[in-house]
């Protein structure tokens, strides 16, 4: 009996242990839901904060690139302008330039085809001379075959 007792008690225990866990996670669930409750505007004003913020800081970026980019297209009209004053100097250098370029080129040529001239004159002789030995060699050698038949049918004969 008293054991039954005991039982009875424990099990008694244990679910009132059990009744005040689940209390106490009702409370901490209750306790969560309404810090996010109170959290939600507070993140929506931060973030609207920091929207705003990222807005203004993005412009004022823009607004320095821009103003950047026009101080640098002035600089480069103000060097336009000063090189521009240079361009007939320029051209004259230029034209200086490429005429002696020009008188060295044809110097250069000139002497090219004179050699190539020269060169092919010498040639020219050289297979004359060539050809007129040939000429020649080939006489003789006929001459001395002519012969040697005139010598071989006087023989026959």
């Amino acid at each position: 009996f008293i054991m039954a007792k005991q039982v009875e008690q424990l099990e008694k225990e244990k679910k009132e242990l059990q009744e005040r866990l689940k209390n106490q996670e009702k409370k901490i669930d209750y306790f969560e839901r309404a810090k996010r409750l109170e959290e939600i505007p507070l993140i929506k004003t931060a973030y609207e904060e920091q929207r705003v913020h990222d807005m203004e800081l993005w412009e004022q970026q823009e607004e320095e690139r821009i103003t950047t980019l026009q101080l640098e297209r002035e600089k480069a009209l103000e060097h336009k302008s000063r090189l521009s004053r240079m361009l007939e100097d320029r051209d004259l250098f230029e034209a200086r330039l490429k005429a002696s370029r020009r008188t060295v080129y044809e110097d250069k040529l000139k002497q090219f085809q004179e050699r190539l001239a020269e060169e092919r004159r010498n040639r020219l002789e050289e297979r004359k001379k060539q050809r007129k030995e040939e000429r020649r060699i080939t006489y003789y050698r006929e001459k001395e075959e002519e012969e040697q038949r005139l010598r071989e049918e006087q023989m026959l004969k």
